[in-house]
Formats: C-alpha cells, structure tokens, sequence
C-alpha cells in the first residue's frame, strides 16, 4: 500500500533538505576563507621581514660609508654576534630601533660572505629573479602521496632561481619528491617552512653553492643534494634522518650537525665546520 504524503510535508522536507545544503555549504566557504585568509597573513608577514631585511642593508651602506670602512673588510669586524652587529647600528644612528622579525623562527642575520643582512630560519628572502614554481610545472601527489611534489619539475630552463612555495593551489606542500628537480641547473633553491621531507636525489646535480633548510625540514634522503657545488648550508633543528652522500662529505656533515644542532655550516678544507 502507497501512502500519500501531502503538499505540505513534501514542502518541509525539501526546507530541511536546502537548510541542511545552505549549511555545508557556509561550513566549506568558511574554511576556505580561513585557509586564505591564514596564508594571506603569513605573506604579509614574511613581506614584512622581507623589508625590514632591505631597511637594514641600506643602513649597512651609509654606516659603512660614514666610518669610511675598506670594501675587502668586513664592515662589522670586531662584532661577533648579530645582536651586537645590530646594536651598533642603532648606537650609530642608523636605525631607529633593533627591529623584531614578524614570521615565528625568523632572525635577522649578517651573512660575512656575501656583506648583507639575510634572513635565517624559516624563510628566506627570494633573489629578484626567484621563480615561484607553479602547479602546471610539477604534479602533487595524491593519496598516501598527498601534498608532495612529484614527477620532474618541467619549469622554464631559463629559472635557474627558484622557490617552492610550501602551498600550490590550496594544497600544502610536505614534501619533495626524489628526482624532482634534478639535473635542473639551479643555482639558487628557496625551500618555504612547512616542507618536512626531501626525498632521494631531489635536487641533485644542480649548481648550488649555499642553501638554506626551514625549520619544518626532518628528514633528507640519499643523495638528495650530491653533485652541487655547497660550501654553506643553514639547518633547523629538527632533522633526525640524514642518510648517506645526502651532501657532499656527508659524514662530516652529519658529525658536526649531531654535535653542532642548529647553525649555518661552512665547508673548510673537505670538512664541514660550524659558523
């Protein structure tokens, strides 16, 4: 037997029905926006650092040419901590105040090699011509491989800096993916923070002379930076597997960073020394 359901019941099921639509809806555009917004945030934050970095090397420059320093010493000779490089700028009058970075992890470092202030930890400033890969340059992992960076990066061979954005599209970026980027010619990489894994072989074979690992990196696999041309690398202190030929003298990477935790590393007469 059929029962008969009446205009009126079938105009309450269908109210619930929208109503229980309408509120999925909302939840799935609140969120994004949320995501958006968060990532928004954290641009503006390390745009802001970003700044603050070019502030501080244009104060380097007048406060050099005031004390009519020499251009092969290093303008801070005698300063032997960044705190104290910082300090004397301000007692100089060259700036305002010790600036305080925005990004959590961020600190503003003097690099002697290069007689710039750079960023340390989390992020670092992309060089001018740094190319942000993109999603039509690499194919993201799905399933047990989601957020990471699969399949040879395909990017103009002509972006010989690049940065890989720890989001593409909306997707988080947790790791690299081995070969990805190998044979690629690269002479500079920016690694964003949120990357964790960089997996065998990864950007082997480059021409990398320094690079600069987030803190969010915990593991590198074989190989992963092998046949580049490092004499610097800046790593967080989180990393618990490095497995072998992952860098150029790997085993003396790996005794002085069990040793040494956090730092920048310099490579002095084929072993690696902490700065």
């Amino acid at each position: 037997m059929f029962t008969l359901i009446s205009k009126k019941d079938i105009s309450k099921g269908f109210t619930l029905i929208e109503l229980l639509i309408v509120l999925i809806v909302v939840g799935v555009l609140a969120g994004i926006i949320m995501v958006a917004s968060n990532m928004a945030i954290n641009r503006a934050k390390i745009n802001a650092d970003i700044s603050i970095v070019k502030s501080l090397n244009t104060a380097t420059v007048i406060y050099k040419t005031i004390k009519t320093l020499y251009s092969n010493l290093d303008v801070f000779v005698g300063f032997n901590d960044d705190e104290v490089r910082l300090k004397e700028l301000l007692d100089s009058g060259e700036i305002s105040a010790i600036p305080i970075p925005n990004v959590k992890g961020n600190s503003f470092a003097w690099n002697i090699a290069s007689q710039k202030w750079v960023i340390s930890g989390d992020i670092t400033p992309p060089g001018p011509s740094g190319h942000v890969v993109t999603a039509s340059e690499i194919t993201m992992g799905t399933g047990g491989h989601a957020g990471v960076i699969k399949e040879p990066y395909t990017g103009d061979p002509s972006y010989k800096n690049i940065i890989i954005p720890n989001n593409i599209n909306g997707t988080p970026v947790i790791a690299i993916y081995q070969d990805v980027f190998k044979n690629k010619g690269l002479t500079s990489v920016v690694i964003e923070n949120g990357i964790t894994h960089i997996h065998a072989r990864a950007f082997m074979n480059n021409n990398l002379i320094e690079i600069v690992l987030p803190n969010s990196i915990t593991r590198i696999d074989y190989g992963a930076f092998l046949g580049n041309n490092l004499t610097k690398i800046t790593i967080g202190g989180g990393v618990t597997v490095i497995e072998g030929a992952a860098f150029a003298n790997n085993a003396s990477f790996v005794a002085a960073y069990t040793l040494g935790g956090a730092g920048t590393y310099n490579l002095i007469v084929n072993n690696w020394v902490k700065q």
